[in-house]
């Protein structure tokens, strides 16, 4: 089954292929990474930011049409830039509360594990900053959501007072209700990564928790390798059933994996020198244009079902050898209940249910972000 699984791997798009691997054998994570995703008020150009403030909030197309020197626009972009980054802020705090809340409660949070045990037990290597650092962030953090909130009051008195004189008028209750509103709606992606990221710390916490509770049981090799047989088998088959959501999402949206595109470009190709040959007359090429086409649609629809069929024989694989490792455990305890006690069985299970949790919100991710990176194959 690995060289099916790998096969079917390989087919999917570059941007696809690279990501569905990274959650399973990733460094200590960036915390700067999501930072892409925060929207700049201040370097877009005028015409951008206008169209940003117009399609963010409901009255957002008729407040523009009062912006209509670059003064206006300025004081605009200064007040929205400065909620945009206390949002950010705010951000930022949950996301350090998470990780304070749950270093609270571990005495060993701050130990590591390497790569290699990472890589054997599917899972990470979290990134556990020092309790005395996340404090530390925490307490920065206040302090800059202080500053803004001051810094906000007064670039907000400011443009009331120049609001007065603006013609045409702009209802001000209305104009800082959209500015809210505007940053919101062009955080939300923003808001996605860090949701995500600290959904990520607490399903990897309780994840290796569950592994540390294992090995503190002292399980010896036979019940250690029965265990990293059931983890891996729950991993691949999780891996695969991401691949193949992702892989029908592609055909759904007829953005297609990067060989079958190149194929069918192949083809196409063929066909238009075929096409302009000068020996066929007008009709002629008509007629052989309309028969490749076919040819190459219906190659395009066989090449899908084989990819989906490869999936669900991976699958329908995975499933029976889990059984049949699952079976071979439950025998186990039967006949030899002091080595594979009913505790250590337990946390074996327990684990592999986190492990579908934390595959689970991966994919949820994946699926949602993955095709405003991927682009679009079109078929014409």
């Amino acid at each position: 089954h690995n060289s099916k699984k790998s096969k079917i791997t390989r087919t999917l798009p570059t941007a696809a292929a690279s990501n569905i691997s990274s959650p399973i054998n990733e460094n200590e994570e960036n915390m700067n990474d999501i930072e892409q995703y925060k929207p700049h008020h201040l370097k877009v150009s005028d015409r951008i930011f206008k169209q940003l403030f117009a399609n963010g909030s409901d009255n957002g197309s008729q407040l523009v049409k009062c912006l209509n020197t670059p003064e206006k626009i300025q004081c605009i972009r200064e007040v929205t830039e400065i909620t945009n980054n206390f949002h950010f802020k705010d951000f930022q705090e949950k996301l350090w509360q998470t990780y304070a809340t749950i270093s609270s409660t571990d005495n060993k949070w701050e130990s590591k594990i390497t790569k290699k045990f990472a890589h054997e037990h599917n899972t990470c290597r979290m990134y556990r900053p020092k309790k005395s650092f996340v404090q530390q962030r925490q307490i920065i953090i206040v302090k800059q959501k202080q500053q803004l909130q001051i810094k906000l009051q007064e670039n907000l008195s400011q443009l009331l007072n120049q609001i007065v004189t603006w013609q045409p008028s702009i209802d001000t209750t209305l104009l800082s209700d959209a500015i809210d509103t505007c940053v919101r709606h062009n955080l939300r992606r923003l808001k996605e990564e860090y949701l995500f990221k600290m959904d990520m710390i607490k399903l990897n916490w309780a994840d290796q928790n569950l592994i540390r509770k294992f090995y503190e049981l002292i399980p010896n090799d036979d019940v250690i390798q029965a265990a990293k047989q059931l983890w891996q088998i729950a991993a691949d088959e999780l891996r695969t059933k991401e691949n193949q959501e992702i892989f029908r999402q592609c055909i759904y949206l007829k953005r297609l994996p990067n060989k079958i595109e190149q194929l069918l470009n192949n083809l196409l190709d063929h066909n238009r020198k075929t096409v302009n040959n000068s020996f066929y007359d007008e009709d002629q090429r008509a007629s052989c244009d309309s028969r490749c086409l076919k040819m190459i649609n219906q190659c395009q629809f066989n090449l899908m079902l084989i990819y989906l069929d490869e999936f669900t024989m991976c699958l329908d694989r995975y499933e029976k050898t889990y059984q049949k490792l699952k079976d071979q455990l439950k025998k186990n305890n039967r006949e030899n209940p002091i080595i594979y006690t009913n505790i250590l069985i337990d946390l074996i299970e327990q684990r592999r249910q986190a492990m579908i949790h934390r595959f689970n919100r991966i994919r949820q991710y994946r699926l949602k972000t993955f095709f405003d990176q991927a682009p679009a194959v079109h078929l014409n």
